[in-house]
């Protein structure tokens, strides 16, 4: 689902929290502790920063290199597909933006 308002990196992060509340669902449904407590040591993600978002990369590959036992195709899937779609936003952070007040001119370097 792509919602048209957002930009392409507010998109990707959509998709991400996406696929771990699917993951989140099937593994509550099935039981599943140990890939629970992996996915719950770093979301929901509070912000998505390079860093929140590098945390849940490391965080679920640690699941697919220790646990893979702990998961069925689909999620072993899901979980490539969140690791390439996080790659991709920490290799193009967000743009910096500053903000300013209405007819305030940006401050320009001397």
């Amino acid at each position: 689902m792509t919602i048209a308002y957002l930009s392409e990196r507010e998109n990707n992060v959509e998709q991400i929290n996406l696929i771990c509340l699917r993951m989140f669902d099937t593994w509550c449904k099935a039981r599943n502790v140990t890939a629970l407590t992996y996915l719950m040591h770093c979301w929901p993600m509070i912000d998505s920063t390079p860093a929140a978002l590098r945390c849940l990369g490391e965080t679920m590959r640690k699941l697919r290199r220790y646990h893979t036992d702990q998961l069925d195709e689909n999620g072993f899937r899901a979980l490539c597909e969140m690791a390439d779609m996080i790659d991709d936003l920490i290799e193009r952070p967000a743009p910096v933006v500053n903000l300013m007040a209405v007819g305030e001119s940006p401050e320009k370097d001397s």
